[in-house]
């Protein structure tokens, strides 16, 4: 009934969805991408860059839509690709809010031309939204751009599976030296900054490569274990890495244009890290902990009278403390100001009278202590 009512004809609109479906599948499987949205989303850009490109190109022979010889683009040599390559550059997101058509083809274009206007009218048959002209390469640096990331949900009736990625002691203890004093580690509790060790992986890159290109979106984080390489933003070179530096920490963070190109200068090893896998170490470790916080807090007699959301408060504010075996965490004859829950381990209480100190307790996991100090 519905087909009859609307005697259109839709076999080559169906032709060519399914070739984008295959041609997408037959991408995915060679690639095997870790963000299976961003490479989704990556490919139908593309195909759309191609598509406004070939209409330009048919209804603009008459003259250059870009300065091919254009002084201002600033990538750097070794990153430079043809104009006709454009559509071949994967993860570049433009910006697709109404501009008028004064500033459509570019940010320094401001003459009307009735003959580009009749165009853009036959253009914009394409689609029930205006949308902008393809920009040239260096068009997107500089301005301001969105960044997001994958929602993501701990699950909490399965058990977390770590990665764990075999590597030498003397390699793990050159990584954590690497990310000690990386802002996004420095918090990490000492499971999760082993768990972020353990899931990084090895890459071999030959002198000359490209690891990282500015404007692509970034998925990796990187440590140098060997080599050198050099960091450009356009064509001027800004810093270098050597062993026991690293790049690209803000891919852990959300999908944001990369700042800055990285070539290498020899051949390197680098230890990579995926954002979804740092994001999922986090996730599941803090979601875990969480509901054990709940738990123990639970037993505690003082804090049974507690609503659940003022339990749930109190378990967000703890925070992981680590003690050495035989140190003392509290004194007797001390002012206290601390509750503690053990998480892991176990500890002796001994009290001392008459001049003799004596133990009168053993605390394990889940037992607490210095719950009067609140």
């Amino acid at each position: 009934m519905i087909a009859d009512e609307h005697p259109f004809e839709f076999a080559p609109q169906q032709d060519e969805y399914t070739q984008l479906l295959t041609e997408l599948h037959n991408e995915y499987c060679a690639e095997q991408p870790l963000d299976v949205l961003q490479f989704c989303s990556n490919f139908f850009i593309r195909k759309l860059e191609e598509q406004r490109l070939e209409h330009r190109n048919n209804h603009h022979s008459r003259n250059n839509l870009f300065d091919t010889n254009d002084t201002s683009n600033d990538l750097h040599p070794l990153c430079e690709q043809p104009q006709e390559d454009f559509s071949q550059q994967q993860g570049i997101q433009w910006e697709t809010t109404h501009m008028g058509h004064s500033n459509d083809h570019g940010p320094h274009d401001d003459d009307d031309d009735p003959l580009e206007d009749e165009d853009d009218e036959e253009f914009d048959k394409f689609s029930t939204e205006p949308l902008p002209s393809l920009p040239p390469t260096n068009y997107n640096r500089g301005r301001r751009t969105s960044v997001s990331a994958e929602s993501m949900a701990p699950s909490a009736n399965q058990d977390f599976v770590k990665v764990i990625i075999p590597k030498s002691q003397a390699q793990a203890e050159r990584i954590k030296v690497s990310i000690s004093n990386n802002f996004l580690f420095r918090n990490l509790d000492e499971e999760q900054y082993l768990d972020v060790v353990n899931a990084m992986s090895e890459k071999r890159v030959a002198k000359g490569t490209t690891v990282i290109e500015q404007g692509d979106v970034g998925d990796f984080f990187y440590v140098v274990e060997s080599g050198t390489l050099d960091c450009f933003i356009g064509q001027n070179k800004v810093t270098n890495y050597e062993a026991g530096g690293s790049f690209g920490e803000l891919a852990l963070m959300y999908n944001a244009p990369r700042a800055a190109t990285i070539i290498t200068t020899s051949d390197s090893v680098l230890w990579a890290l995926d954002r979804i896998t740092f994001r999922t170490i986090l996730m599941e470790n803090t979601s875990r902990k969480r509901r054990m916080y709940e738990y123990f807090l639970s037993e505690v007699v003082l804090l049974k009278s507690l609503e659940s959301y003022e339990q749930h408060k109190i378990a967000d504010a703890l925070e992981s403390v680590y003690f050495e075996d035989g140190q003392e965490v509290v004194k007797q004859g001390d002012v206290g100001d601390q509750f503690y829950i053990i998480e892991s381990g176990e500890a002796i209480v001994l009290k001392e009278e008459n001049g003799v100190q004596q133990q009168v307790n053993q605390l394990e996991r889940g037992s607490y202590f210095g719950e009067l100090q609140l």
